[in-house]
């Protein structure tokens, strides 16, 4: 079919779902559509372990102080949960940002890995937590048929799940492929990070020794330190603290907590600290974000 008439069948079919911006989970488990009509758009965040695929539009991600742009029939792979600012570079309500992306399943891929012949496994080895590539007409094809799977009731179930496999397929042949398998290799430096993520991500509220977390994943402290570093430009207290401002922040928006209840909740033991630092990171006071 050819890559352009592939992309402008997503733009059609995602449009049909997508009326109005927003951020859309959909029935397919792990598949998710998202559409932003303003340029101006910036937000801080955490890039979740997924491979996401720029339909239309270009965005920018920042991650420490390495940027990584991606455009339309691009796909931006995250291995890692790794702390970042979204900025959007283009997008209007005549020709919005469209995009596509499903959760990398770290166990799956793990297991296909196993299954695949080392020598399939394209790209050069991990250099932070995000990589981009260009989206080959299988990539664009693979996408195409979840969009339209959505449509399906009776072979949703069956096919989106072989889809999605074919999708994690497709980045491990892409340069992007070594990428990923540093992170869904058990035993690698990469996957010893992710194992401390996790174990961050469980117990954020908890206060914690670098050099506890580092004999948890079997690794010197110096190594793993600057190992962490690296792969999420932060070090694990900084990467710890986000994880509970960003925790705080959802709290306070969703659930209507003030903001003493949302610091002491994440593991603050003074609101002024957790304010000032909400700031920091944030750019506004907690009050004032809770207004807006």
């Amino acid at each position: 079919m050819g890559i352009s008439k592939i992309n402008a069948c997503l733009k059609k079919a995602a449009l049909k779902r997508l009326g109005v911006p927003g951020y859309k989970t959909t029935e397919i488990a792990g598949f998710y559509m998202n559409r932003v009509d303003d340029a101006s758009r910036r937000e801080k965040c955490f890039y979740s372990p997924k491979i996401i695929l720029m339909v239309q539009g270009a965005k920018r991600a920042v991650v420490g102080g390495e940027e990584t742009v991606y455009h339309e029939n691009q796909c931006l792979v995250s291995g890692i949960e790794v702390p970042g600012t979204s900025y959007v570079m283009e997008a209007s309500p005549q020709k919005p940002l469209i995009t596509l992306s499903v959760d990398l399943d770290i166990g799956v891929v793990s297991q296909m890995i196993a299954e695949m012949p080392l020598e399939k496994i394209s790209g050069s080895g991990l250099c932070k937590g995000l990589a981009v590539a260009d989206a080959d007409e299988g990539m664009l094809g693979a996408f195409l048929r979840l969009v339209e799977l959505l449509d399906k009731d009776g072979e949703r179930d069956v096919l989106a799940p072989i889809v999605i496999r074919e999708i994690y397929s497709r980045v491990l042949i892409s340069p992007m492929g070594r990428h990923v398998r540093e992170f869904c290799t058990v035993g690698t430096e990469s996957n010893r990070i992710s194992r401390a993520v996790k174990w961050l991500k469980e117990n954020f509220t908890k206060s914690f020794q670098v050099e506890d977390l580092a004999k948890y994943v079997n690794m010197a402290p110096t190594t793993f330190h600057r190992r962490f570093k690296k792969i999420t430009s932060t070090s694990p207290i900084q990467y710890q603290k986000a994880l509970r401002l960003h925790e705080a922040k959802r709290i306070m928006i969703a659930e209507s907590a003030g903001i003493a209840e949302a610091a002491y909740s994440v593991g603050y033991e003074s609101p002024t600290q957790f304010s000032r630092e909400y700031k920091r990171l944030f750019g506004v006071s907690p009050k004032q974000d809770i207004s807006k």
